[in-house]
């Protein structure tokens, strides 16, 4: 079965990317959270009771890199050192491919976003 926002989302960003989102979007869903997704802020965004303004995670393409991002990034552990803050609440993870994506380590962090999420 297709995943709607998922496709969606893949036919708007650039196709070198294509990789990197459908493994960040695999890890996600490993998460095993019952989170809502669409396409919205140009990311694929999962969040709770589609309450869009307040999401949790998004995959998002620059023209660098693909970005996991947390909205309260800030809250979390992050074990492994790979987040980057901005200067809000935000939490950032670049990927430069698919290569990249440890789906495990992925799913934790979601994980954990969705345990600290101020729903």
């Amino acid at each position: 079965m297709p995943d709607a926002p998922l496709d969606a989302y893949l036919a708007t960003v650039r196709a070198d990317a294509h990789a990197t989102v459908r493994a960040l979007a695999a890890a996600v869903a490993e998460a095993g959270a019952d989170l809502d997704c669409k396409v919205t802020y140009r990311m694929l965004v999962y969040t709770f009771d589609a309450r869009w303004h307040d999401w949790v995670v998004a995959i998002g393409v620059s023209s660098k890199a693909v970005n996991l991002r947390f909205l309260y990034g800030q809250r979390l552990d992050d074990p492994a050192g790979l987040l980057r803050h901005g200067s809000t609440t935000a939490g950032v993870i670049d990927f430069a491919s698919a290569d990249e994506v440890d789906a495990a380590l992925v799913t934790a962090y979601v994980r954990e976003a969705v345990a600290r999420h101020p729903r």
